[in-house]
C-alpha cells in the first residue's frame, strides 16, 4: 500500500510503499476513505517539543470501510463503515472506567497511521457509522468529538456568554456543539481574519481580532464578561488572555495542545476565583454522539473542511497548513484521490 511518511524536520512528507496491514486479534483493517490533518501533526513534525521518529506514518482522524477482520471480532462485518479511535485502553483500569481511553493506567495502544491506503483499527475502539453518513465525512468524527467533550464538561445553558479563543478546527467543533445546545451569545477571538468566513458558515458571526481594547469590545458584544472561555489556540499567552476575559467565578476550558511553557500570573486567576478545566480528548460516548451528529447535521460539520487532496498534493498542502497559507479549516487527505 501507499502511505505518507514523516522523514525529518524541515522535509516534506514522502509517499512510500509499505506492506498491507493484517489484522491481529480484536482488530479490523479498513480501506481509509479520508484522513484529517490535526494541529498535533504539525506540532509533532515541527521540531519544537516532542518530535516523531523518522519514517512515522501519521494520521489519527480517519475512517473507512472494513476489508479484513481479525479473530474474536463480532462487532463488524466486511463492508461496514466506521470511524476509528486512535487510542484504545485496556478497558478495565480506573483510568478506562472514566470512559477516556487515553487515561488508561496500563498503557494504551495507539492506532494511528491513517495517512495510508489501509490501516489497522481496534474493533473495540471504533464506531460504526450510519449508512446515511458518507465515508468522506468519517474523518470529522475525531475532531468533532474533542469539541463535544469540551462543551459537555462546560455544560453551558442557552443564555451563557461564551468566548472561543482560536477558531481553527477544534474551536469550530466547539462552536458546532454550542449551537447544538442552543447557545447563541458566542464570540470567536482570532489573531487574524483568515477564518472569519469559515466561522460565519458555521454560525459564528461574532468574530473579533486580538488587539488593544478587544476585551471591552467582547464585553460590549456579549453584554458582559464571558461565563465560559474555551482556549483552543494552543499558543503561549492564551491563558493570560482567558483569565483577563473571564468573569469572576467563570470557567476556562483548556483544549489547545501547547507544547511550550506558557507563563501566567496565578494571582490574576485567584483574584477572579475562576476555574481552569483541562479537557483531554473525549470519551467513547462523545465519539458515538459525533457519528449521530454527522447523520443529522452533516452539512454544518462539513463546512469546516476547506481542502481535500490526494497523496500527490498532500506534502505541499501539509506545509501550506503549517505556514498558514491554506483556507484555515480542516485539511482532508484522500489516499485514493
Amino acid at each position: 500500500m501507499r502511505a505518507l511518511l514523516f522523514k525529518a524536520v524541515g522535509k516534506p512528507l514522502e509517499v512510500a510503499t509499505l506492506p498491507d496491514p493484517e489484522p491481529n486479534e480484536g482488530e479490523v483493517v479498513v480501506r481509509v476513505s479520508r484522513c484529517g490533518v490535526c494541529g498535533t501533526d504539525l506540532h509533532a513534525t515541527s521540531g519544537h517539543g516532542m518530535t516523531l521518529p523518522p519514517d512515522s506514518t501519521m494520521g489519527h482522524e480517519f475512517g473507512g470501510e472494513v476489508v479484513a477482520i481479525g479473530k474474536n471480532v463480532d462487532r463488524f462485518k466486511l463492508g461496514d463503515h466506521l470511524a476509528a479511535m486512535p487510542v484504545v485502553g485496556c478497558g478495565h483500569c480506573e483510568g478506562c472506567k472514566t470512559g477516556i481511553d487515553m487515561l488508561c493506567q496500563n498503557g494504551w495502544a495507539q492506532y494511528g497511521g491513517g495517512l495510508a491506503e489501509y490501516a489497522r483499527v481496534s474493533a473495540r475502539g471504533a464506531v460504526k457509522l450510519p449508512k446515511t453518513v458518507s465515508l468522506a465525512d468519517s474523518a470529522l468524527v475525531e475532531p468533532l468529538a474533542v469539541g463535544c467533550r469540551a462543551v459537555r464538561v462546560a455544560n453551558p445553558d442557552k443564555d451563557s456568554k461564551v468566548v472561543i479563543i482560536g477558531p481553527g478546527p477544534i474551536g469550530l467543533s466547539v462552536l458546532f456543539w454550542l449551537r447544538q445546545r442552543g447557545v447563541e451569545n458566542i464570540v470567536l477571538l482570532a489573531s487574524t481574519g483568515r477564518r472569519k468566513g469559515l466561522a460565519s458558515k458555521m454560525g459564528g458571526d461574532k468574530f473579533l481580532l486580538e488587539g488593544d481594547g478587544v476585551a471591552d469590545e467582547i464585553r460590549s458584544v456579549l453584554g458582559g464578561s464571558p461565563d465560559i472561555v474555551f482556549e483552543a489556540a494552543g499558543v503561549p499567552g492564551v491563558f493570560a488572555r482567558a483569565i483577563d476575559l473571564i468573569r469572576p467565578q467563570g470557567t476556562i476550558i483548556a483544549l489547545g495542545f501547547c507544547m511550550q511553557p506558557d507563563p501566567i500570573v496565578p494571582a490574576m486567576g485567584l483574584m477572579k476565583d475562576c476555574t481552569i478545566r483541562w479537557s483531554i480528548v473525549y470519551s467513547r460516548e462523545d465519539y458515538a454522539a459525533c457519528a449521530d451528529a454527522l447523520n443529522n447535521h452533516g452539512d454544518l460539520a462539513r463546512a469546516m473542511v476547506t481542502e481535500t487532496v490526494g497523496f500527490a498534493e498532500a506534502p505541499a498542502a501539509f506545509e501550506n497548513l503549517r505556514a498558514g497559507k491554506d483556507g484555515g479549516g480542516k485539511l482532508l487527505i484522500d489516499p485514493w484521490g
